[in-house]
């Protein structure tokens, strides 16, 4: 496993892809779907029923983030939280945690080594490069 290569795409999933997958599974419910009188048109697509699809998966996409995030340490979590999710700052995370910035860095690495192992277990989302 390329470990800094991982790391970083780590950080990058939670700086894009957690974001926009909170979005769309914090969008507004959809209310009803009427099939009483079918649209004609050329388009097989129906876009309010994709929008539902993807709405869920995105959930479900997140459900497993959380519970890859709560299988780390306690230590590891509150780094990743930290320095990653929230983007608190270098002194900020040091005082929350009580670790001098090297070992920060090294329980940042190792968060996000573990989430993403975590992770590829439990779902089809593969954050590590090989």
């Amino acid at each position: 496993m390329d470990e800094q290569a991982t790391v970083r795409r780590v950080k990058a999933f939670f700086k894009d892809d957690y974001r926009r997958l909170k979005l769309l599974a914090d969008a507004p419910t959809l209310q009803s779907v009427s099939y009483d009188r079918p649209k004609v048109t050329a388009s097989r697509n129906n876009y309010v029923e994709d929008l539902a699809i993807k709405r869920t998966d995105a959930q479900n996409k997140l459900e497993l983030v959380k519970y890859a995030i709560a299988c780390l340490g306690e230590i590891e979590r509150t780094v990743l939280d930290a320095k990653i999710i929230k983007k608190l700052a270098n002194w900020q995370v040091e005082e929350l945690t009580g670790y001098g910035s090297s070992r920060v860095y090294e329980l940042q690495k190792s968060a996000c080594l573990n989430f993403a192992k975590t992770l590829a277990m439990i779902s089809d989302i593969d954050l590590i490069i090989k």
